[in-house]
């Protein structure tokens, strides 16, 4: 049996989770989109889509319906949600700890979130009346509700931050990647068992680690920073031995020596004046072109495409913007130089 799904993306990269599922998911059927959403539709079981890494959190979608904005209208929602089939739910095994709605909403509602929430509840308590009701901080299901303007998304949560952390024990730096965006940028640079594969500024190995997801010849990475490179070696675990002490705009590599870069650049206020900025990006482009294979390709995300574009232009290298993200009140790019 087909059913429908919503997966959350970091908003821009709706396109790469789809270009992922019609990869590793070619039966599952793409049914729409909206900002930081995708909805599909799969037969499969439903803890196969955990292996889509550009998502943030997986969800089983129960249904959209329309919704009115004034506070009347909840009693309308609450029996909306009552009429649900929640009955699969019993069967995955989450019911002890007790259930929770977590709503959002955008438009002009004379209703909070909250109360959007509460009317939700009292829903499913009208038809499920022995279901416990959990807390936020004690609960073991999830229901989502998404409310814009006057329509109104349904859904049971599948994952936890887990999912999008990679489990609870890794370490980060200060200015680490989220592992979802990582994926985004590697699987940007077409993973291939020939890669040879350099994070130049690896940080805390998390774009590292999302690379060894697929297969590949050879995989590098180095930082400046002593205390990065060894988050990244706790991370990394048994492939620790990939992370080394460098300083990237002199790496100890051969000329014409890597397929593909791929790397988080410092950007905004990770750095000091942008005028060292510029001169940085110069010195990281122009050893990133020396290394690179004739038609290798470096993956970069930033925020200052401008120095980046100059910076290209000064090693006659072709620089292009790929997408534009929305990250923490940012709006960096993920950018292709092909050599």
């Amino acid at each position: 049996m087909n059913y429908k799904y919503m997966a959350t993306v970091l908003p821009g990269l709706e396109a790469i989770l789809i270009d992922e599922m019609n990869t590793k998911f070619p039966e599952a059927l793409l049914k729409s989109t909206a900002r930081g959403k995708v909805f599909f539709q799969s037969g499969l079981p439903w803890e196969s889509h955990l292996n889509l890494r550009t998502a943030d959190n997986l969800y089983r979608l129960i249904g959209r319906f329309s919704v009115g904005p004034q506070k009347c209208h909840l009693q309308r929602l609450e029996k909306q949600i009552s009429a649900f089939d929640l009955s699969f739910a019993e069967s995955m095994g989450c019911l002890e700890g007790g259930y929770v709605v977590n709503a959002s909403r955008t438009g002009k509602q004379t209703y909070s979130r909250f109360e959007a929430a509460e009317a939700a509840m009292r829903g499913i308590a009208r038809r499920y009346p022995r279901w416990t009701r959990g807390t936020a901080p004690h609960h073991t299901m999830e229901f989502r509700l998404d409310i814009h303007g006057e329509e109104a998304i349904f859904s049971l949560r599948l994952t936890d931050s887990t999912f999008r952390y990679r489990g609870k024990n890794r370490v980060f730096t200060s200015a680490a990647l989220r592992p979802t965006i990582a994926h985004a940028l590697v699987w940007c640079s077409s993973p291939e068992v020939t890669d040879i594969f350099i994070d130049p500024c690896c940080g805390s190995g998390t774009i590292l680690n999302e690379r060894f997801a697929y297969p590949y010849t050879e995989i590098r990475g180095g930082d400046h920073s002593s205390e990065a490179v060894q988050y990244a070696r706790i991370n990394l675990k048994e492939t620790h031995q990939v992370v080394q002490r460098w300083d990237a705009r002199h790496l100890p590599l051969e000329s014409g020596y890597a397929d593909k870069f791929v790397c988080n650049l410092p950007f905004g206020r990770q750095i000091g004046a942008r005028v060292e900025l510029g001169a940085l990006y110069s010195e990281l482009v122009q050893e990133m072109t020396r290394v690179l294979k004739p038609g290798g390709i470096a993956i970069l995300l930033t925020e200052d495409g401008s120095l980046l574009f100059r910076a290209a232009d000064q090693c006659s290298i072709h620089c292009r913007e790929l997408m534009r993200l929305s990250l923490k009140g940012l709006q960096p790019a993920i950018y292709q130089l092909q050599k």
